[in-house]
Protein backbone atom coordinates (compact mmCIF):
# COMPACT_ATOMS: atom_id res chain seq x y z
CA UNK A 1 0.00 0.00 0.00
CA UNK A 2 1.43 3.36 -0.97
CA UNK A 3 1.53 6.35 1.36
CA UNK A 4 -0.89 8.39 -0.76
CA UNK A 5 -3.47 5.58 -0.72
CA UNK A 6 -3.78 5.66 3.08
CA UNK A 7 -6.69 7.63 4.54
CA UNK A 8 -5.66 11.01 5.95
CA UNK A 9 -6.84 10.01 9.43
CA UNK A 10 -4.51 6.98 9.38
CA UNK A 11 -1.57 9.08 8.19
CA UNK A 12 -2.23 11.54 11.04
CA UNK A 13 -2.48 8.70 13.58
CA UNK A 14 0.83 7.22 12.44
CA UNK A 15 2.54 10.60 12.50
CA UNK A 16 1.17 11.18 16.01
CA UNK A 17 2.57 7.82 17.24
CA UNK A 18 6.02 8.54 15.79
CA UNK A 19 6.02 12.11 17.14
CA UNK A 20 5.00 10.99 20.63
CA UNK A 21 7.70 8.29 20.62
CA UNK A 22 10.26 10.90 19.51
CA UNK A 23 9.20 13.25 22.33
CA UNK A 24 9.26 10.48 24.95
CA UNK A 25 12.78 9.45 23.92
CA UNK A 26 13.95 13.06 24.14
CA UNK A 27 12.58 13.22 27.68
CA UNK A 28 14.25 9.98 28.78
CA UNK A 29 17.64 9.86 27.06
CA UNK A 30 20.47 12.34 26.86
CA UNK A 31 20.49 13.10 23.14
CA UNK A 32 23.89 13.86 21.62
CA UNK A 33 22.74 14.66 18.09
CA UNK A 34 19.55 14.61 16.06
CA UNK A 35 17.95 15.48 12.78
CA UNK A 36 14.37 15.33 11.54
CA UNK A 37 14.08 11.51 11.70
CA UNK A 38 16.97 10.37 13.90
CA UNK A 39 18.34 10.70 17.41
CA UNK A 40 21.83 9.67 18.50
CA UNK A 41 23.00 8.91 22.00
CA UNK A 42 24.93 6.35 24.01
CA UNK A 43 23.42 3.59 26.10
CA UNK A 44 25.12 0.88 28.14
CA UNK A 45 28.48 1.18 26.35
CA UNK A 46 26.88 1.28 22.88
CA UNK A 47 26.53 4.10 20.43
CA UNK A 48 22.74 4.35 19.95
CA UNK A 49 21.01 5.50 16.78
CA UNK A 50 17.20 5.57 16.66
CA UNK A 51 15.38 6.37 13.42
CA UNK A 52 11.69 6.88 12.80
CA UNK A 53 9.41 6.39 9.84
CA UNK A 54 6.05 8.09 10.26
CA UNK A 55 4.33 6.43 7.33
CA UNK A 56 4.73 2.84 8.54
CA UNK A 57 5.17 3.86 11.56
CA UNK A 58 8.49 2.30 12.58
CA UNK A 59 11.17 2.90 15.16
CA UNK A 60 14.54 1.41 14.19
CA UNK A 61 17.12 0.93 16.95
CA UNK A 62 20.76 0.50 15.97
CA UNK A 63 23.44 -0.27 18.55
CA UNK A 64 27.11 -0.06 17.59
CA UNK A 65 30.33 -0.93 19.37
CA UNK A 66 33.92 -0.59 18.18
CA UNK A 67 35.88 -3.76 17.46
CA UNK A 68 39.60 -3.98 18.20
CA UNK A 69 40.52 -5.44 14.81
CA UNK A 70 39.15 -6.45 11.42
CA UNK A 71 36.80 -9.39 11.40
CA UNK A 72 37.97 -12.90 10.72
CA UNK A 73 36.19 -15.41 8.51
CA UNK A 74 35.15 -17.20 11.73
CA UNK A 75 33.56 -13.98 13.06
CA UNK A 76 31.67 -13.47 9.79
CA UNK A 77 30.41 -17.04 10.11
CA UNK A 78 29.31 -16.27 13.69
CA UNK A 79 27.38 -13.21 12.42
CA UNK A 80 25.58 -15.42 9.89
CA UNK A 81 24.71 -17.93 12.63
CA UNK A 82 23.44 -15.15 14.89
CA UNK A 83 21.21 -13.84 12.11
CA UNK A 84 19.80 -17.30 11.45
CA UNK A 85 18.74 -17.57 15.11
CA UNK A 86 17.77 -14.00 15.94
CA UNK A 87 14.09 -13.13 15.83
CA UNK A 88 14.36 -9.59 17.21
CA UNK A 89 16.90 -8.01 14.87
CA UNK A 90 20.04 -8.41 12.80
CA UNK A 91 23.77 -8.44 13.50
CA UNK A 92 26.52 -7.06 11.25
CA UNK A 93 30.19 -6.20 11.18
CA UNK A 94 31.52 -3.22 9.25
CA UNK A 95 35.29 -3.61 8.83
CA UNK A 96 35.68 -0.17 7.23
CA UNK A 97 34.26 1.47 10.35
CA UNK A 98 35.68 -1.17 12.71
CA UNK A 99 32.28 -1.73 14.34
CA UNK A 100 29.77 -4.37 15.31
CA UNK A 101 26.13 -3.38 14.74
CA UNK A 102 22.84 -4.71 16.03
CA UNK A 103 19.65 -3.41 14.42
CA UNK A 104 15.98 -3.98 15.25
CA UNK A 105 12.84 -2.48 13.72
CA UNK A 106 9.72 -2.04 15.86
CA UNK A 107 6.20 -1.19 14.72
CA UNK A 108 4.56 1.62 16.63
CA UNK A 109 0.98 0.34 16.79
CA UNK A 110 0.16 2.16 20.02
CA UNK A 111 1.66 5.07 21.90
CA UNK A 112 5.11 4.12 23.21
CA UNK A 113 5.58 4.58 26.95
CA UNK A 114 8.98 5.07 28.56
CA UNK A 115 8.60 1.71 30.32
CA UNK A 116 7.90 -0.11 27.04
CA UNK A 117 10.67 1.76 25.22
CA UNK A 118 13.28 0.73 27.79
CA UNK A 119 11.99 -2.85 27.73
CA UNK A 120 12.54 -2.90 23.95
CA UNK A 121 15.89 -1.11 24.19
CA UNK A 122 17.17 -3.42 26.94
CA UNK A 123 16.18 -6.49 24.95
CA UNK A 124 18.13 -5.06 22.01
CA UNK A 125 21.14 -4.52 24.29
CA UNK A 126 20.83 -8.12 25.55
CA UNK A 127 20.86 -9.38 21.94
CA UNK A 128 23.79 -7.13 21.04
CA UNK A 129 25.70 -8.28 24.13
CA UNK A 130 25.18 -11.89 23.07
CA UNK A 131 26.56 -10.99 19.64
CA UNK A 132 29.61 -9.24 21.10
CA UNK A 133 30.29 -12.13 23.48
CA UNK A 134 30.12 -14.63 20.62
CA UNK A 135 32.40 -12.46 18.45
CA UNK A 136 35.02 -11.63 21.04
CA UNK A 137 34.75 -14.49 23.53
Amino acid sequence: MQENSLPQTELKRRKYLATRAWEMIHQNLQIEARNENTVMSTYQEYYLHISFSEVHPLMVICLAKALAKRSSSRQRQIINELNLRSILGSHAINDEMGCYFYRAANWLDTELTAERFFEILNRCVDEANQGIIRLTG
